[in-house]
């Protein structure tokens, strides 16, 4: 299995490229980001194996994630680990479940984003990336798919918020209805929001500042449509 990270050893040098980790196995990010990073995760194993992953950072307590058995759609984890080292171990039961692990963001090598360029609507199959910048007045990244499928964007770009979040995780067709910031209920862990329709338009005034967008969909959706506009 190409850059397989064999079990009890570490890729202590990690960049975010695309990684299988082996039972035992681990990498490590030296440093992170000093605002959000999205990581990506996903059990390869072909057998009903449910997968185990653990995150530490710094000397913090350990954070374990459950990685499902036979998905079709990688799991996601936003955080701003500010600035400090992070390491992620496969600590799956059977030793057949290799976890595929990727991180996303600007600058982050694995996953070179496409020009996203105002008014000019790109289309972004599963993993893709682009990236543009953005003008000082209020603006708007629309998302969109033509089908009824369930589809997920990640967004990085934008001053810190008070939890020290600027990444936001966004559901298409999402089977939990309209959620999001207030007056609507609250997203799903991991999300800052989900449509129940196949459209949803992110609104902001970052200044001139550069803006990332990738489609974390299931490997069975359709592409979804990203369109950026100056209002």
């Amino acid at each position: 299995m190409r850059d397989l990270v064999p079990a009890g050893t570490v890729n202590a040098a990690w960049n975010g490229l695309p990684q299988t980790l082996a039972v035992r196995g681990s990498v490590t990010m030296p440093q992170t980001p000093n605002g959000s990073l999205i990581v990506g995760y996903f059990n390869q194993s072909q057998r009903n194996n449910a997968g185990r992953l653990s995150v530490t950072s710094g000397g913090s307590d350990p954070t374990f994630l459950p990685v499902p058995a036979l998905a079709r759609m990688i799991s996601v984890l936003t955080q701003n680990w500010q600035a400090n080292n992070l390491t992620l171990t496969n600590i799956s039961v059977n030793a057949s479940t290799p976890i595929l692990v990727q991180a996303y963001g600007p600058g982050i090598p694995g996953m070179q984003p496409g020009v996203l360029t105002i008014g000019t609507p790109v289309q972004l199959a599963m993993r893709q990336a682009v990236q543009g910048t953005t003008t000082p007045n209020w603006m708007q990244l629309e998302f969109s798919s033509s089908t009824s499928f369930l589809e997920v964007v990640g967004v990085v770009g934008g001053p810190l918020d008070r939890s020290g979040n600027n990444a936001y995780v966004i559901a298409l067709n999402a089977p939990g209805g309209d959620t999001g910031p207030p007056p609507l209920a609250p997203p799903p862990a991991g999300f800052y929001a989900t449509a129940a329709g196949n459209k949803y338009t992110l609104p902001f005034n970052w200044g001139a500042a550069t803006v990332y967008a990738v489609n974390l969909s299931p490997q069975t959706a359709t592409p979804v449509t990203a369109l950026l506009q100056s209002l």
